[in-house]
């Protein structure tokens, strides 16, 4: 399946799995290049910049998250049904890009490269933002605790993100970032949804 993708999908897919295997001091051109067996010059056939294959992985995840939302909203379906399609699609997403995100978001947050914390941050902001709608929404429905903050149950979700990509880190695991989604997701809600 690898072998039907384009070279510079290569490149996103196996700068992403640098990323989240080996960090980003060993995010280099001949690292990717030797990963899919090309020259580092090749690289740069594809892309002017490493900066620039960074910005894609963050744009893909950043978009598709954010349009997760929206698609969600339109389907019509139940306030629940829609977090739950929501967080779906999220892991989904997560799992696409081998959890380079959120390293990403931890790198850039400590590191002062400006560049790359603004478009998180931004990111990390109207995805709370999107997500705390459908939480209020929720409240107003009498199916969320109304106890609970809509935008730091937002930012719950997405911490919970960051921590299992951290563990999957730690742990030096193959396979899945989320071994069963649908556990995840019901964990989560057993704690928002009222009894």
């Amino acid at each position: 399946m690898l072998e039907e993708l384009s070279t510079r999908e290569k490149i996103i897919l196996a700068g992403a799995e640098i990323i989240i295997h080996e960090g980003l001091k060993r995010f280099t051109a001949k690292n990717i290049a030797n990963k899919i067996g090309i020259t580092d010059a090749a690289i740069y056939k594809h892309f002017p910049s490493l900066d620039a294959i960074v910005v894609e992985i963050i744009n893909r995840y950043i978009s598709r998250c954010s349009q997760s939302v929206d698609r969600a909203k339109e389907l019509g379906l139940s306030t629940e049904e829609t977090l739950k399609q929501v967080m779906r699609e999220h892991i989904k997403v997560l799992e696409e890009t081998k959890g380079a995100v959120p390293v990403l978001c931890f790198e850039f947050s400590r590191s002062g490269n400006k560049k790359f914390f603004d478009i998180l941050h931004k990111f990390v902001e109207d995805y709370k933002k999107k997500l705390s709608e459908i939480i209020k929404k929720g409240q107003e429905e009498g199916l969320v605790r109304e106890d609970i903050d809509p935008s730091e149950t937002a930012m719950l979700f997405v911490g919970l993100i960051q921590a299992k990509v951290f563990a999957y880190v730690m742990e030096r695991r193959e396979g899945p970032i989320i071994k069963d989604p649908d556990q995840l997701i019901s964990e989560l809600f057993y704690g928002i949804i009222k009894k």
